[in-house]
């Protein structure tokens, strides 16, 4: 019987747009698989979700089996004893990295920031990263989130861009959520009357250029809430602190980003590079209104449902906060328009171009 293996290690890392594309295929083909809805190559497979021991695992799966082996840093864990227990099979890996050593593996790699934008991430994370991507580009079948990505790991890794196969990220997940209004009344919010931005303080995010224009706009009606955290082990920055009008409540849940998005006057995305840009959707799920940068990568996710803005122009996006915030027939056409852009991608639409993948490996 072959053996197919999922490379679990996403499950002991804080959720950010990489885990949650691994939590949601990994679910989406679990789906699959339980109701036979797989290529006739991959049928009797045996399925399998391999993570480090000592890894909370939290997903509920029927005809995936999970197994749980093995210790050490994440990525010594890959190349030593995932390497060993996935020889023979095929190995899938929805992080960007995998084992060397593995003739038989797909890798999907999201994007190439740490060399667009190196001065995000440590020196040791750009190198290793960096390898990896050299290496696993030559050795695996490849595959990326968007044709804005797979044209730049075509250039940066000087590989073919036809052999590298674009699988989107979706939002369906997100559009389910309950929200927790509870949020609103905690932070002091009135619908319409604060702008949303939810990411990490990285350089690459743009955030601070986001935060300058919004005391640039000088609306003492509207407030900014920034949600997201930073992550001191790979980017450098520690990020600013809240007063009366800029708010900074750290990570929240789901549920409460959800019900933000439903009370904002806008969701302001002004990222200078993205592999796809999956925040803008989650927002256009929950009816909220998006500003978002004019960069290819959310050109492509969003389509003609965000208001764009030049993200090294501050004015631009000054001018694009006070129209949004001043004109209601506008903010109710990019409702619209963002309901009917996100039914362009699914988790289970993206599961079959997994399978695909895998079938030809």
């Amino acid at each position: 019987m072959q053996s197919i293996t999922i490379n679990g290690r996403f499950l002991g890392q804080p959720l950010s747009g990489v885990q949650r594309f691994a939590r949601e295929l990994t679910l989406a083909l679990d789906r699959k698989i339980a109701a036979g809805a797989v290529p006739a190559a991959l049928k009797g497979a045996s399925w399998r979700l391999a993570v480090p021991g000592n890894t909370p695992v939290d997903l509920e799966l029927s005809a995936i089996k999970t197994d749980s082996f093995g210790s050490g840093p994440g990525h010594v864990w890959e190349q030593t004893a995932l390497l060993a227990r996935s020889r023979g099979g095929r190995l899938i890996g929805f992080g960007g990295s995998g084992p060397l050593l593995h003739r038989r593996q797909m890798v999907i790699i999201h994007d190439v920031t740490i060399f667009r934008h190196p001065q995000s991430f440590k020196r040791s994370y750009r190198l290793l990263h960096g390898a990896l991507g050299t290496v696993l580009t030559r050795t695996a079948k490849i595959g990326t989130v968007s044709e804005f990505s797979r044209q730049e790991l075509a250039s940066v890794f000087r590989v073919s861009a036809a052999g590298i196969d674009v699988v989107y990220n979706a939002v369906d997940h997100f559009a389910a959520i309950e929200p927790d209004e509870i949020i609103i009344e905690r932070l002091g919010l009135k619908t319409n009357g604060f702008f949303l931005l939810v990411g990490t303080m990285k350089p690459n995010k743009n955030l601070d250029f986001a935060i300058r224009a919004f005391e640039a706009l000088g609306d003492i009606s509207q407030k900014l809430v920034v949600v997201g955290g930073t992550a001191p082990s790979v980017f450098k920055s520690d990020g600013p602190q809240s007063n009366d009008r800029l708010l900074f409540p750290g990570r929240l849940t789901d549920a409460e980003i959800a019900a933000l998005e439903r009370h904002a006057t806008a969701f302001v995305f002004p990222s200078l590079y993205e592999g796809f840009g999956i925040p803008p959707l989650e927002a256009m799920t929950q009816g909220c209104p998006v500003l978002a940068a004019d960069i290819p990568a959310v050109r492509e996710a969003s389509g003609d449902a965000a208001l764009y803005f030049d993200p090294t122009r501050r004015d631009e996006l000054v001018v694009a906060m006070q129209r949004i915030a001043t004109d209601e027939v506008l903010r109710d056409d990019l409702r619209c328009r963002g309901h009917e852009n996100v039914t362009r991608f699914s988790w289970d639409g993206s599961a079959d171009r997994i399978l695909a993948m895998l079938e030809k490996l």
